[in-house]
């Protein structure tokens, strides 16, 4: 066995084998976590700039943009969007996400929620109701009304969750 010692370290030779054993440690030689929160990046200036709480995602369903009503145009074409009922200007707003792969999800907060169209993959999309939770099955670039209320009634649904169903 051979021991290399200095710098607060030591080198253990022992049969072919190597050991490092370095003395206490501080903060600031500790590695940060690895461990994924799913965390949805960039959530507090999401709220800030565009009003939308995003929570936590695998990553595959990820926001991209808002658009009014009255800036428009809606969100392209293979992007899911969500639509949403405002009482004040600008009277509504489009959520555009993208997507990636066939499968993943993301929770989020969209109170006034009225519909939601799908993008280039079949999704689930999941609103707390007034009388309980439901699940909406929603077609490859198709719109669904997620129970938009009627006359001059704001819709009551607040969408909680887009799953992609692959």
């Amino acid at each position: 066995m051979k021991v290399w010692a200095g710098l607060g370290a030591a080198v253990v030779l022992t049969a072919g084998v190597m050991f490092v054993t370095t003395g206490g440690s501080t903060a600031a030689d500790t590695q940060p976590s690895l461990e994924e929160d799913f965390t949805h990046p960039g959530a507090a200036r999401i709220l800030e700039e565009h009003g939308l709480e995003v929570f936590k995602g695998d990553g595959r369903i990820w926001f991209d943009t808002s658009r009014t009503f009255d800036t428009g145009p809606q969100c392209a074409v293979g992007d899911v969007q969500v639509e949403q009922l405002l009482d004040a200007p600008p009277y509504g707003i489009w959520y555009c996400f993208k997507t990636k792969g066939t499968d993943g999800y993301l929770t989020l907060k969209v109170p006034g929620t009225f519909g939601v169209r799908g993008g280039n993959q079949p999704l689930t999309a999941k609103a707390e109701l007034p009388d309980g939770v439901e699940t909406f099955n929603i077609g490859a670039n198709q719109s669904v009304p997620i129970r938009p209320g009627s006359g001059d009634d704001m819709p009551q649904a607040i969408l909680v969750e887009l799953r992609l169903a692959g």
